[in-house]
């Protein structure tokens, strides 16, 4: 697998906080993936020099583990260093202490793999109380990109199309019916896609005539790339889930990222083209 070398310098704090962390996971003999809006900003902006969109107050890393003694084991080896903090009613989340900033920092380090069941949820143990999906985990750990953070730190990063099918999961997760980031994330996914190392990409679609029916739009053209790339890294099962999601959804979803569209008075209309292009390019 080729490295990516980042054309801006990654934050100090994703550095400092993906060192430590990386360090656990090689001791243990996992693989770690960086997912969430870090992986957006250095996709886009350290890597591609684009408009990441908002910006976030977390970061999030993913293990694939074979139990949940290998999921503690992780945590409390995060914890013994002395540098991270738990929380007993977010059992995915850690506060981290630097010196580079006075408060302390959220990390969310979540578990998949084995631990997952059959509809790829997960329930932490022992009371069961915590639930969530980590729907499409595996596939952003399999397509994932191998990122220098640092001249001595490569980790693996979710890959803008991973990216594209952990935010929709995670919004049909989080509540569809009030706005949450995962629906403007996505919307950045989608508008940018054509900027981020696709710019030729976008004319070799297999389907030319797509490029006829969107007008030759770059947005529209990277919105339907986007969903093509995603499709080749999922199975079948994952791409029908995501359709049946946006189908069944797509109002809510199209409204929330319209909102985002401050002062465009065709918002929604670009919106529904963007999610359309992206459905269709991930069922082509």
């Amino acid at each position: 697998m080729q490295t990516i070398k980042p054309i801006k310098p990654i934050g100090e704090l994703t550095v400092e906080i993906a060192r430590e962390i990386n360090e656990v996971s090689k001791t243990l003999g996992l693989e770690l993936l960086l997912v969430g809006a870090q992986a957006r900003i250095i996709l886009l902006e350290n890597i591609y020099g684009l408009n990441p969109g908002g910006a976030t107050r977390d970061i999030d890393f993913a293990f694939a583990v074979e139990s949940w003694d290998q999921f503690n084991q992780i945590k409390q080896s995060l914890i013994s260093t002395g540098q991270f903090r738990e929380l007993t009613k977010e059992k995915q989340r850690l506060l981290y202490k630097s010196d580079l900033i006075q408060h302390e920092y959220i990390v969310d380090i979540i578990p998949f793999g084995a631990v997952q069941d059959d509809n790829n949820m997960i329930a932490w143990p022992p009371e069961l109380d915590v639930v969530m999906s980590v729907s499409g985990y595996q596939e952003a750990l399999e397509s994932a990109l191998l990122v220098a953070l640092d001249t001595d730190l490569t980790i693996k990063v979710v890959s803008l199309a991973g990216l594209a099918i952990l935010k929709i999961f995670a919004w049909s997760e989080r509540g569809t019916v009030t706005e949450n980031k995962d629906a403007l994330d996505l919307l950045t996914l989608l508008r940018t896609y054509h900027e981020a190392g696709n710019a030729d990409r976008i004319y070799e679609v297999p389907e030319p005539e797509i490029l006829e029916i969107i007008n030759y739009n770059p947005e529209l053209m990277g919105a339907w790339l986007l969903g093509y790339d995603a499709s080749a890294i999922a199975d079948k099962s994952t791409i029908d889930t995501i359709a049946g999601l946006i189908e069944r959804k797509k109002e809510n979803l199209i409204l929330q990222m319209a909102k985002s569209l401050l002062g465009n008075e065709n918002a929604l209309n670009e919106a529904e083209a963007l999610l359309s292009c992206f459905t269709k390019g991930l069922q082509n």
